[in-house]
């Protein structure tokens, strides 16, 4: 049994590790033959018509796929019911289906067993034998803990199929929003991991080589930086080619390469071993930054070797067209290779919402679908559509689908310049209801979209942001730069900093938080900043420092559970101004609130009142911890729902207990964004909205054509229904009926 198990874990991870969609079926039906000593094991995967049919097979004849009629066959049945058809002879049981076609006649015993992901049955496995007796149970029940665990990693049909398919689309992460149609660019560039070790008979020759390679890489980190600064990109993206600047003329790194080359090895394999090794070093030390050094030593390895092939002659040609990246991941250092400008977007096998690559994509204004699936296999020049906007990638688009992608994009180009003209009017309903709309920032790049949006202010500055695309943690001198230019930009009107906010989905990457077995509920917001006080400290007294002659500063603590923690939070802050006025300098005092996203928080509203000058719903990270829904976790991702009964009650909930404490209140996370949610949150009495200020425009434009009394009659219907689903159908008949959405 224990061998069994193991055999079924190597199964696992051999499927994994396997590129090929019907060489994944092929290394699973020969397997599970061989594991439980039977003479067949067959795949089918459910067709477009809902079709059994068989794509894979150790024992039949399936050289081509050969489909049952739906719901037919003994196949058909545990596919149909959910339930395992285990059978000593299929033949004498009434819904056997025989296919001559395939050789199926010579066996007798049958079990099959329901291949379903997500509550989705994609199809089934089965296996049989020539002998004419039942699974044995313990067989059984290990086939079916296997076929559950190969529904995650198995192809589907239409990927199996996607030569003949058309428009097919494949879920993602959005990184960074947009649509574009444009062909892809698989980006396949040398690296460590392609490195084998070899002699080089002339250590001198080696050393003058390494000079060379050097010049080079430094040059080209100069001509990188240059490129992405010329087309605006912000200095905290640009200081990244800084760090590789330093660790590329490090001086421990440089004597551990001169000690391998002078032993004989080539250049290549010299900087393998001295980067490994490096990196092997940083992960063994107990300190997170420095652990977290590996990280860049990687990135400057694989840049080094690309460099050293170029000095031999070796030329990496990009294409002289616009590109799509796909990628296991995308570096600023890759972006930089191309330009800017050259790349339409992004596509990544891995990546989450907050990833490095998604900051990155948002930053330089680059749509970016993330977490694809390692079964994703594009082929150069392939043409595709990126719907950033809607999590999708579109593979085989039709002529016709391309155009009208294409005519959409032009309505949109069209729609943005007339939408331009309501900048200076007020998001004012038609009875007179003003609603103020802040735009979402965590980079100076946001700024400017921001004020051309018509934003009356910042309704939520994400400072880790930042953070997280510096390779150290900022000196307070370079935070102070970065809030002025913040404050400056915005005058008088208000801006609400929110405080680091690190943990979860969102890791430095010179200080992880590692070991923790639920991050979502762990060292992240307000905790890590009351347990590194010297590091929030820093941070509070650079945006104090920034805010002197600005008025409109609001403080915001994220992830805030208890009283004690806003006392704590308020003691620091009246440290830091303490400590600024010490200096002989007018710090005013900033209003002080707190997120309301950790559901604990929403009954302690009246006890806060008196705290606080403020409350911010972060409707994103409320909503995943009402619903205990990972919204990056492509299993359970749908069912993350803002319109789902629990959010909307406990909204109008917190909403009610803000009036009762004379709390302002703002709302920001994707519901601002949203038409069908901006119409419930207005009802339930929320007057300042934050959101992306590419959104902005449009959702303003809904708002002067909305009437108070509507919304408050149709969010007091929606209280009344019992799911997301028929909450969405009358938002969407209301907005129908109300208001012009293009």
């Amino acid at each position: 049994m224990d061998s069994l198990l193991l055999q079924i874990s190597q199964l696992l991870r051999n499927v994994s590790d396997i590129s090929d969609p019907e060489a994944q079926l092929r290394e699973i039906v020969d397997s599970i033959s061989g594991m439980f000593a039977v003479d067949v094991c067959s795949v089918y995967l459910l067709n477009e018509n809902d079709e059994p049919t068989l794509y894979a097979s150790h024992g039949l004849n399936s050289k081509k796929p050969v489909s049952l009629s739906s719901g037919k066959g003994l196949i058909g049945k545990a596919i149909r019911t959910r339930s395992v058809i285990n059978v000593a002879n299929a033949e004498e049981e009434d819904e056997f289906e025989l296919i001559p076609s395939i050789g199926e006649h010579r066996f007798k015993s049958f079990c099959a067993v329901p291949l379903i992901k997500q509550g989705i049955c994609l199809g089934g496995l089965v296996v049989q034998s020539k002998k004419e007796e039942v699974l044995e149970e313990h067989l059984e029940a290990l086939l079916l803990t296997l076929a559950a665990q190969l529904a995650w990693l198995i192809p589907n049909a239409k990927i199996l199929e996607q030569s003949s398919k058309v428009n097919l689309a494949i879920n993602g992460l959005t990184g960074s929003k947009g649509v574009v149609v444009g062909r892809v660019h698989l980006l396949s560039l040398p690296t460590l991991d392609s490195v084998k070790f070899e002699a080089e008979s002339d250590p001198e020759k080696t050393k003058v080589e390494w000079e060379q390679v050097k010049a080079l890489v430094k040059t080209q980190l100069a001509q990188e930086k240059s490129l992405l600064a010329q087309s605006g990109t912000s200095g905290d993206i640009l200081g990244i080619f800084d760090i590789y600047q330093l660790l590329i003329d490090d001086s421990a790194f440089n004597y551990a390469l001169d000690l391998e080359l002078k032993l004989g090895l080539s250049l290549a394999s010299g900087v393998k071993k001295t980067v490994m090794a490096l990196v092997d070093v940083f992960e063994s030390m107990s300190d997170e930054y420095l652990a977290s050094r590996s990280e860049d030593m990687l990135h400057l390895g694989n840049k080094i070797i690309r460099a050293i092939d170029e000095v031999k002659g070796s030329i990496h040609t990009v294409p002289d067209r616009p590109v799509i990246l796909f990628a296991e991941e995308v570096s600023v250092s890759d972006i930089a290779l191309f330009g800017k400008d050259q790349v339409l977007a992004v596509l990544c096998v891995e990546g989450a919402m907050m990833s490095h690559t998604a900051i990155l994509a948002n930053a330089l204004g680059i749509p970016a679908l993330l977490g694809l699936g390692p079964q994703l296999f594009l082929e150069e020049n392939e043409r595709v559509i990126v719907d950033a906007d809607n999590g999708k990638l579109i593979r085989f688009p039709t002529d016709s689908l391309c155009t009208e992608y294409r005519q959409l994009l032009k309505h949109n180009r069209i729609e943005n310049e007339k939408l331009k003209a309501l900048k200076n009017l007020p998001a004012i309903t038609i009875d007179g209801t003003r609603i103020s709309l802040l735009a979402n920032s965590g980079l100076l790049n946001d700024l400017e979209p921001s004020l051309q949006s018509g934003a009356e202010g910042i309704g939520l500055y994400r400072t880790e942001i930042p953070f997280m695309s510096c390779s150290a943690f900022p000196s307070e001198h370079e935070q102070v730069a970065i809030y002025k230019e913040l404050f400056s930009a915005f005058g008088g009107q208000p801006v609400f900093v929110r405080v680091l906010d690190i943990g979860g989905d969102k890791q430095l990457p010179y200080f992880q938080i590692k070991d923790e077995q639920n991050p979502a509920l762990g060292w992240r917001g307000i905790r890590f900043c009351l347990a590194n006080t010297s590091i929030f400290r820093s941070q509070l007294i650079a945006i104090l420092r920034a805010s002197i002659g600005y008025n409109g500063l609001h403080i915001l603590a994220p992830m805030v559970s208890d009283l004690e923690q806003i006392n704590s939070f308020k003691a620091l802050i009246t440290e830091s101004i303490e400590a600024l006025r010490a200096e002989g300098l007018q710090v005013v005092q900033p209003k002080i609130g707190c997120m309301i996203e950790v559901p604990a928080a929403i009954s302690q509203i009246p006890l806060w009142a008196k705290e606080l000058d403020f409350i911010s719903i972060g409707s994103n990270d409320l909503c995943q911890y009402l619903l205990s829904v990972d919204r990056n976790n492509p299993r359970v991702a749908e069912l993350f729902d803002p319109t789902h009964p629990a959010v909307l009650h406990e909204i109008k909930r917190i909403v009610n207990l803000a009036k009762s404490s004379q709390l302002d209140i703002c709302l920001c996370g994707e519901m601002a964004s949203d038409p069908r949610t901006v119409v419930l949150l207005i009802g339930f009495g929320i007057r300042k909205l934050s959101l992306g200020a590419a959104q902005l425009p449009r959702i303003k434009k809904i708002i002067r054509g909305l009437e108070l009394n509507r919304c408050q009659e149709i969010a007091n219907k929606a209280l009344k229904l019992s799911s997301g689903a028929e909450i969405k159908r009358e938002l969407d008949a209301f907005l129908n009926r109300t208001v012009e959405l293009d």
